[in-house]
């Protein structure tokens, strides 16, 4: 039987994908790619904004249409928020809760249920969230380790404390095990990923910190190097970048949630920082870590935000010496405070503000590339870019996206080049003498 599994969202989620692709390859189901014909279509959904529900919709409807003899199994944290929606959508088998994700080996055994969807979705509340273990990620260079899930955060606009739980982390030992299983295997970089990577370790016996875990990683020299996912900016400890700063194997790039500029709209999410204060460490990263790349989310048109409180956010954004943004629209999800928060900002006012930001990411990575032009790098190389350019794409350690005319033989090598031009999404490199 041949199964497939697709995924929409975070790296969590990925790697989610990944752990339910070996309980099907340990069932000795055939796992095969998802644009190809399948048995059974696993669905892998998120629920982060409206949008991604709409994606997961759409998604679900098309799998049924185009294989209208398939099972199909929806999980996720849509199917987790949202799975009376899920399963009021024709054609679905199974609905299946977060916690639920390691019973898809059994929903297929028993094949397509004769009185309409089976929803098997447990309470968040009483459930307590579950660490998948990926034993083969999909990846064939980088590889995800999920080390943590779930937020014990409470942000006004997220809903997503409702679709992974409380924080629950995985334990060191484990996670060096896995660390060193997956370099056993070759993998030459490994992103630890978390739905609150900060909180990593505080529900431990002993209590651990993120801070501890990159030490224990440093102190090992393995050879492979490491990169941190995203970490809140009250996270950036002084002890953290200390350890970017000196480290030989951590990389030089961090991704910052900070969604706003504004005091006075943190306040309204819920954040627990100013805007002096994630300023502060922004340019503290920047001043000690060289060459560091420091990425951002930022919320447009959040409720209460004015033409002042935006210009608040767009004009600390533009002076913090940032390499990029990831830039989105404020979406109401059902159930979160925000939602119901007086002075929603229109759609067109949304649009505008997000069309600027993305300029102004724009700039900023331009840049940030462009202090590396002539300059050496070390690159590891993935995947083929474009085929019929011959090219090959890879990533800095600093996360500048590079590409190389393709040489086969660089393919999950890291190897050290020179950065030789600006081109659309990234930086041409040829091999260093």
């Amino acid at each position: 039987m041949k199964v497939t599994v697709t995924t929409l969202g975070c790296r969590a989620n990925q790697y989610d994908s990944a752990a339910i692709e070996d309980f099907l390859k340990e069932a000795r189901f055939d796992v095969v790619p998802f644009n190809t014909r399948a048995d059974v279509y696993i669905i892998n959904t998120c629920t982060v904004t409206s949008r991604t529900d709409y994606q997961s919709r759409q998604l679900i409807r098309r799998v049924r249409r185009e294989n209208p003899g398939s099972l199909v199994i929806v999980t996720g944290c849509y199917a987790q928020v949202s799975s009376e929606e899920v399963s009021a959508i024709a054609g679905v088998d199974y609905v299946l809760g977060n916690p639920e994700k390691t019973m898809v080996v059994d929903c297929i055994k028993k094949g397509r249920p004769e009185n309409g969807p089976a929803t098997i979705v447990g309470s968040y509340e009483k459930v307590t969230p579950l660490v998948l273990r990926a034993k083969k990620p999909s990846s064939r260079t980088r590889a995800n380790l999920k080390v943590q899930d779930g937020c014990n955060r409470s942000c006004s606009f997220c809903i997503i404390p409702k679709a992974r739980g409380f924080s629950k982390s995985v334990p060191l030992r484990e996670v060096m095990e896995e660390i060193e299983a997956l370099i056993e295997r070759g993998f030459k970089e490994v992103i630890f990923t978390g739905i609150h990577l900060g909180a990593y370790g505080r529900d431990l016996s002993p209590a651990s910190t993120i801070a501890y875990l990159l030490k224990e990683v440093e102190k090992r020299g393995y050879p492979c190097r490491f990169r941190i996912s995203s970490l809140d900016p009250d996270e950036v400890t002084d002890e953290l970048v200390e350890i970017l700063k000196g480290s030989s194997t951590i990389c030089n790039h961090l991704h910052l949630p900070l969604q706003s500029g504004d005091d006075r709209i943190l306040l309204l999410m819920r954040r627990p920082y100013t805007s002096s204060y994630l300023a502060e460490r922004v340019m503290k990263l920047s001043e000690n870590i060289p060459g560091i790349s420091i990425g951002a989310d930022i919320i447009a048109g959040f409720p209460g935000e004015g033409q002042k409180e935006f210009e608040n956010t767009f004009d600390l954004i533009e002076k913090l010496p940032l390499a990029y943004l990831h830039v989105f629209p404020y979406s109401k999800r059902k159930g979160t405070p925000a939602s119901a928060y007086p002075q929603q900002v229109d759609g067109k006012s949304k649009k505008d503000r997000v069309r600027r930001l993305l300029e102004l990411d724009k700039k900023k990575r331009e840049g940030f590339y462009r202090g590396f032009l002539n300059r050496g790098a070390c690159v590891l190389f993935e995947s083929a870019a474009d085929k019929r350019a011959s090219l090959l794409k890879g990533r800095t350690r600093n996360y500048i996206p590079v590409f190389i005319e393709n040489k086969g033989e660089l393919k999950g090598k890291e190897v050290d080049v020179r950065l030789c031009a600006l081109v659309d999404k990234g930086m041409m490199a040829v091999l260093s003498a």
